[in-house]
């Protein structure tokens, strides 16, 4: 008996009108709407990306393929008379990074280079600016 009074309770709870805000309703609307639009030109935008990179790749290759036909069958062009011949590499060189590992890693260190750099790149330019006085006719 009482889960059949528990149970008329929550049914007649639960049956109540639904409070509806417009404004929210509106601004869902809206927000969908946006996105859609949004959604259409990020699409249109990749496409016209994408047909402006292959007109640009087909010219590319089509001027390539050109230049490879008037050339094609020429003898290689003759060097300069006296010319030393070109010098090759015996072999390939190591990979090597461009700074050291320390240099990279270390962040002391490369602070006090980057000051010193910059110590250094302001003296040069004092130097610099103190020669130009030099340089100048006297007031006489």
């Amino acid at each position: 008996m009482r889960w059949a009074v528990l149970l008329g309770v929550l049914w007649l709870t639960a049956c109540g009108p639904e409070k509806i805000d417009p404004a929210q309703i509106i601004e869902e609307r809206a927000a969908a709407q946006v996105a859609a639009i949004q959604a259409g030109m990020l699409r249109n935008c990749e496409r016209d990306v994408l047909e402006a990179a292959v007109i640009r790749a087909d010219s590319l290759l089509l001027e390539r393929a050109r230049r490879m036909r008037r050339i094609a069958g020429r003898p290689p062009r003759p060097g300069r008379p006296g010319e030393p011949p070109q010098q090759e590499l015996s072999g390939p060189l190591p990979l090597r990074p461009l700074f050291p590992f320390e240099i990279r890693f270390d962040t002391l260190l490369r602070d006090s280079l980057f000051r010193d750099s910059l110590q250094q790149d302001s003296l040069l330019r004092d130097s610099l600016f103190r020669d130009s006085l030099r340089l100048l006719p006297s007031p006489e």
